[in-house]
């Protein structure tokens, strides 16, 4: 695969916030240990900090330094860092236009969804959950946002003017069913982008007018099967463009009504049988709705998934300075899975191995 553009040169704007007069390393140097700490899929801070202690001699010799950063210090960098998510946000955003400049372009497809810091939680403290958008071209988490107790729609509104300004008006928004209101969908619509969202029993009557409107034949429609162990998957898509009334004044410009109906047949013979039905804003064929809908979970098994199981998120206990550090597991992530599909095997790789790790952050030219 070709390297990834290095995201140091982007971290490293942000202000340096540190007390001038006690400054011991080097801020991009700071920067390029505390993610190549990262990279070994450290458990929380202790274990970050113990892995490059364990590491001293590699890493002191390649990167100039007479020794490395305490726990202590490698805590206040992310409690900082918490108090500077602005900046880090530009400098985020600032990567991805570097990796795709012409994302205004082109349909960018992006999935929405929360994800709940389960070692967060405290006695009497609710553990923390953000709320973020994940561009599966990068497979990273391009913005994110504190919950912070409110309705999921309203949180996530508060992250499509940062949608836009990276994206343009070229983006489709994938999410679960919380989001199908008319007042988060309509936000969609006018920060110029495009939604698809499922009808299910949260909006009831919309869900039967949908039922209704398949019972008639339908001529646009895809089918995929897959073999998996002995069991047959199938996989049946359609979608309509001539809305219900009752539909198309409940959620704003609605262009297609998606049916997606899901077989299974086990080795035994026995089936079951799953069907959902969507709406999106924007005209889709049955092929484009399956690959569309199909891949919103990628921001569920490339993202929330590989935090907990291949970089422990839901086992660290951190709460000061936990969204920076999700936002740098977004980033690791995306680094990672430039590199492969098998990320957990890599990860093993580069904590066997931190001058890979260098290499991986900081690629060298071809």
């Amino acid at each position: 695969m070709q390297p990834p553009i290095s995201p140091l040169p982007f971290l490293t704007q942000i202000p340096d916030w540190r007390d001038q007069k006690r400054i011991t390393y080097p801020w991009e140097t700071l920067w390029t240990v505390i993610l190549v700490g990262l990279l070994s899929g450290p458990e929380n801070i202790l274990a970050l900090s113990q892995w490059l202690q364990g590491q001293r001699e590699v890493l002191t010799q390649h990167l100039a330094l007479d020794r490395i950063p305490q726990q202590a210090m490698i805590y206040r960098f992310f409690w900082s860092l918490d108090s500077h998510l602005a900046q880090l946000q530009t400098a985020l955003l600032a990567w991805v236009k570097a990796h795709h400049p012409a994302a205004h372009d082109r349909l960018v497809l992006l999935a929405g969804d929360g994800k709940v810091l389960k070692g967060s939680g405290r006695e009497g403290q609710a553990a923390l959950s953000f709320l973020s958008v994940f561009f599966h071209e990068l497979a990273l988490t391009v913005t994110q946002t504190d919950q912070a107790g409110r309705h999921e729609a309203k949180g996530m509104g508060e992250l499509l003017a940062t949608i836009t300004a990276v994206f343009g008006e070229h983006w489709l928004l994938t999410l679960d069913a919380a989001y199908t209101e008319r007042g988060f969908t309509t936000q969609v619509i006018e920060a110029g982008g495009a939604y698809l969202v499922p009808l299910k029993n949260n909006v009831k009557g919309l869900k039967e007018w949908a039922v209704l409107a398949f019972s008639y034949p339908v001529q646009n429609g895809v089918t995929d099967v897959e073999h998996r162990s002995g069991e047959v998957w199938e996989r049946r898509t359609e979608v309509i463009t001539d809305i219900p009334e009752a539909i198309s004044q409940a959620l704003p410009e609605v262009k297609t009504l998606i049916r997606r109906e899901h077989r299974i047949t086990r080795r035994n013979g026995t089936q079951t049988r799953e069907v959902r039905y969507a709406v999106s804003s924007r005209l889709l064929t049955a092929r484009e709705a399956e690959d569309v809908w199909r891949g919103h979970w990628g921001i569920e098994n490339r993202s929330h998934h590989r935090r907990d199981t291949v970089l422990h998120e839901d086992r660290c206990r951190l709460r000061k300075g936990a969204q920076g550090r999700a936002v740098l597991n977004g980033v690791v992530l995306a680094l990672l899975s430039s590199q492969t599909r098998h990320v957990t095997a890599l990860v093993r790789q580069l904590r066997l191995n931190p001058l890979a790790a260098l290499r991986l952050l900081s690629p060298q030219p071809s």
